[in-house]
């Protein structure tokens, strides 16, 4: 209701805009009750924002001077200002759930890294044992989670940690052998270093932490699955090569509908995969690689177009290619990306699936 008080009488003097310099949670609840009021909304870039600052000279600093700065740049500089993407139901949840997933993963890291840490600080043969991936397995997480460690199991013994094993179920017929690769890892150590205890306290609250958060991850990306399967868009886009739920989730948050850009070209603007041009009086070669654009967007599409070399004739013919032409292997997936953007936004806007499309 304040927000509506405040805007009426911009709303009510004839055409109005509302421009923020941060289109994130901060002003989502503004820019929604804005658009509910037909109001056209924008952004500034940051990078513009900090330029537009130091235009206006001073070192003040407060969000009066800020918001100042913000109407005179929209006024006198319209070009600066972006639009605020369209977003829907499926968008929003999609973006949440991908924001969800980045933070479970960024966990998963860290606890991960912090029991490697641990355990190699009190058993390295133990370590050594599960490091890698193999912590991450149910078996492993169990034990470290329930024992701490090379103390914890070897007070517990061998056929109370084989019971426990064996209770949790789908742990794999090879359970016994795998718990005897434990006791002969720990047994190959007659030392206890000091402060065992404590370091072993310390692992079974990271392995619990590294369990909720794989947890975390199962969850959202059960539920971007149930998402995606609801939507048109996501079966369309993932007929392509290279292109799975992950990618898919992301390009579809970003991209709420293709038709708000004009063509391919602007697509790979936003995306960050149109060459950038930049000319002065002598410079021959003035298309350099873009470093703007949707980094969250551009990085998926470049990771999908690296994927579909290994499975597309069409993608490794493209790479094989511009590889002879004499660029390295991210420049060339940089280019074979902005082509697949041709390709995307053909697909979504005809409605086709890949194989449809290639034949129309």
């Amino acid at each position: 209701a304040a927000i509506r008080e405040a805007l009426a009488p911009v709303a009510a003097a004839g055409r109005a805009r509302v421009v923020v310099d941060q289109p994130g949670p901060l002003s989502s609840l503004l820019l929604a009750v804005a658009a509910d009021m037909a109001l056209d909304v924008g952004f500034i870039t940051p990078r513009a924002m900090r330029e537009g600052i130091c235009l206006f000279g001073g070192e003040v600093k407060t969000d009066a001077r800020d918001a100042r700065v913000i109407a005179e740049l929209s006024l006198r500089i319209p070009s600066l200002v972006r639009a605020v993407k369209g977003a829907t139901e499926a968008s929003e949840e999609l973006s949440a759930l991908l924001s969800f997933d980045r933070e479970a993963t960024e966990r998963c890291r860290r606890a991960e890294a912090r029991v490697h840490e641990l355990l190699l600080r009190s058993c390295p043969a133990l370590g050594e044992l599960l490091g890698g991936q193999r912590v991450k397995r149910k078996l492993p997480l169990a034990l470290l989670e329930r024992y701490g460690g090379a103390v914890g199991l070897s007070e517990a013994g061998r056929d109370e940690v084989l019971r426990f094993a064996r209770g949790l179920g789908r742990v794999g017929a090879s359970v016994e052998p795998r718990v005897d690769e434990v006791f002969a890892a720990i047994g190959s150590q007659t030392v206890v270093p000091p402060g065992t205890r404590f370091t072993e306290e310390l692992v079974r609250i990271e392995a619990a932490e590294l369990r909720a958060a794989l947890g975390a991850r199962r969850v959202a990306s059960a539920r971007i699955g149930e998402v995606l399967a609801g939507l048109p868009e996501a079966e369309i886009l993932m007929s392509m090569p290279g292109l799975g739920p992950v990618t898919c989730a992301t390009f579809l948050a970003e991209v709420p509908d293709v038709g708000a850009f004009a063509g391919p070209s602007q697509l790979a603007a936003y995306a960050g995969l149109a060459p950038r041009v930049r000319q002065s009086g002598r410079s021959l070669n003035s298309t350099t690689r873009p470093r703007g654009g949707n980094r969250r967007l551009k990085r998926v599409l470049v990771l999908s177009a690296a994927r579909s070399v290994d499975f597309c004739e069409e993608s490794r013919a493209y790479y094989d290619r511009k590889r002879s032409e004499g660029r390295c292997h991210y420049s060339a997936c940089m280019a074979l990306a902005r082509r697949r953007i041709n390709v995307i936004y053909a697909m979504l806007r005809d409605g086709k699936r890949y194989g449809e499309q290639q034949e129309g």
